[in-house]
């Protein structure tokens, strides 16, 4: 009893260390899901509600109506400013093609003001004509520069207005994509009056919606939750990620269904520790420090095949990580020699220490 018990009791303490160290178990792990918060795009007034609490909605479903009058108003004055931007077009283009007439007519007067001019100047010269026939063609050739002049200054400004000449499509005229745009954001606004499911899921805290209460763009007014694409982030500790990479299989149960055991796989594992990402991280370098064991998040995927109903994002969750790693009487001989040689090592320079 002194010897062969005690030697039972090590050989089977001595197995059972053997077989384990293989799986990676935390209880630090909770499910997750996809939550989508419902936020309007626009300001108005709550005039629907489609939808009660707890109610499954797929992607696109009705979920509440914002007041659309506002915003039909505001499409008919976008549409209104791009019927003008269209005629405003026309009449410029309508514009440069009577500029370039008067223009050709113009340099027209102009060659036969400065002919009359030139005969009436030579004329006057040799003293067969008056100077006051001569200043008036002076001034009339003066006049049709000046309105020849006039004309191009207008036919610049309607090219410039065109947005580059006569051949300048309706899409380039730079009212008219002003006008287009403002009609595009009139109409994106009065469609997000109607608030539409992004996720399928369950509604969630909707009673906080009120018929006639104002919703403010970009405030959240209740969420869905998604009840499908479930997954468990567990956050083991550090010294137990040795031999845990992506990929691994693994498995998780639920405090809710103890019984149940459901398949997966690691899908990844997070850069940093939980610590590094929390609002205030540890300054380790500034005054006492004392060592704490951190924890790494790390996500768990349900297989393809597994059956997540019942399941609800929050629930604990209980982790294990098959590693694959096994012990082997070899390897740890080989280690304990190791651990020997070291020590004896460690002795006897202790020893050549103390001779000195």
């Amino acid at each position: 009893m002194l010897v062969v018990i005690p030697l039972i009791a090590l050989a089977i303490g001595f197995t059972w260390w053997l077989s384990s160290g293989r799986f990676v178990s935390t209880d630090n792990a909770y499910v997750g899901a996809d939550k989508s918060l419902i936020t309007p795009q626009v300001t108005g007034a709550i005039v629907a509600v489609h939808v009660v609490e707890g109610q499954q909605v797929k992607v696109g479903d009705p979920l509440f109506d914002i007041d659309p009058k506002p915003y039909e108003i505001a499409l008919a004055l976008a549409k209104g400013k791009l019927e003008a931007a269209k005629v405003e077009f026309a009449n410029l283009q309508s514009s440069f093609a009577s500029n370039i007439d008067q223009i050709k007519m113009g340099q027209d007067a102009v060659r036969v003001r400065q002919a009359d001019f030139d005969r009436k100047n030579d004329l006057a010269s040799h003293g067969s004509g008056t100077t006051a026939d001569r200043d008036t063609s002076m001034a009339n050739l003066i006049q049709a520069k000046q309105i020849l002049e006039f004309v191009k200054w207008q036919q610049a400004t309607v090219t410039v207005k065109l947005g580059g000449g006569p051949d300048t499509k309706i899409d380039q005229f730079p009212d008219y994509m002003q006008a287009s745009a403002a009609v595009d954001d009139a109409e994106r606004n009065l469609r997000n009056t109607k608030v539409l499911a992004p996720i399928d899921g369950v509604a969630t805290q909707v009673p906080e919606i009120e018929l006639g209460r104002v919703a403010a763009a970009g405030q959240p007014v209740f969420a869905v939750v998604a009840n499908t694409g479930l997954w468990v982030d567990a956050n083991p500790k550090e010294s137990d990620l040795t031999y845990v990479h992506a990929g691994l299989p693994a498995t998780v149960s639920v405090d809710t269904f103890p019984d149940r055991e459901w398949k997966g796989s690691i899908c990844s594992i997070a850069p940093g520790t939980g610590a590094q990402f929390a609002i205030l991280p540890p300054q380790n370098a500034t005054g006492n420090w004392v060592k704490v064991v951190q924890r790494v998040p790390l996500r768990f995927c349900f297989g393809p095949k597994e059956d997540t109903t019942g399941l609800r994002a929050g629930m604990s969750a209980y982790l294990t990580i098959d590693t694959g790693r096994t012990r082997t009487l070899a390897g740890t001989l080989e280690g304990l020699k190791q651990w020997v040689v070291g020590y004896v090592d460690t002795l006897l320079g202790a020893r050549t220490a103390v001779i000195r």
